[in-house]
Order: structure tokens, then sequence, then C-alpha cells
């Protein structure tokens, strides 16, 4: 099992495309215009923020998270891009921080302030009541 796990791994890895000579700032750009791919990490940006600040929010589960971010990794790769190239723009401080401010604009713009606890707490506790696409995906502990 091993055997064939490093096999795929070294696969996917070794696998090349057209878009292997692209820039890493084209990647960026392409991945971040692309709202298949960036309204999922958004999502999941928003749901991390809520989780860190409002102790009696839960994220989604283990294996939620999981089929969430190979969905979006899929659709990423079915772009052409690499592995690396995926990893590169997902690890990337600049995109990390260029998301957190969007994740904060958009929780003032339902007059939440980000930093504030229970004002966040409140925000998810009426997502979760109102049943929405974000509500669905957190628990109250």
């Amino acid at each position: 099992m091993k055997r064939h796990l490093l096999a795929f791994s070294l696969a996917v890895l070794c696998s090349g495309s057209a878009v292997a000579a692209t820039t890493q700032a084209q990647v960026n750009e392409t991945l971040r215009t692309t709202p298949a791919v960036y309204n999922g990490l958004f999502t999941a940006a928003l749901i991390k923020h809520i989780v860190d600040t409002c102790p009696a929010i839960s994220p989604p589960g283990r294996f939620a998270r999981t089929s969430h971010f190979l969905s979006l990794y899929n659709r990423a790769r079915n772009l052409g891009f690499s592995r690396a190239q995926i990893e590169a723009f997902v690890e990337d401080k600049q995109e990390q921080a260029r998301l957190k401010g969007i994740v904060e604009a958009h929780l003032q713009s339902a007059d939440v302030d980000p930093t504030n606890e229970a004002a966040v707490c409140a925000y998810a506790q009426a997502q979760i009541a109102e049943r929405s696409a974000l509500g669905r995906q957190l628990r109250e502990r």
C-alpha cells in the first residue's frame, strides 16, 4: 500500500503540463480570479476566523474539511496547475493577508467587528439559526 501511495505521489509531482512554465504570479492571479477556487478558500478562511475568534463555535468535521479542500485542489489541478504551484499559492503570505482582509471586510459589511468576540459569535449563531450556507457548516459547542 505504501508503495502505491509513493508511486502515486511521485506521478503527481512529476506530471508536467503546459502550465508548468507559468510564473507563480500568473498562477496566483488565475487562482485568485477563479470563483470556484477562491470562493471556497474565502469560505474556509471565514470559518477559520469565526472558530478562532469564538470559542462557542466548532468548525465542520474533519471529513467535511478534507472533502472541501480536496474539491478545491482538484479544481485548481483541472486548470492545469501542479501541486507545487497550488501549495505555493495557498502558503503565500501575501495571499493569506489578502484573504484575511477580504474576510474582515465581509464581516464589517455585515456590521460585525472582526476583532470583537461577542460580535463574531453573534454573527455565527445567526448564520447557524438561518441555516445559511455558512451556518450549515458551523456548530455550537
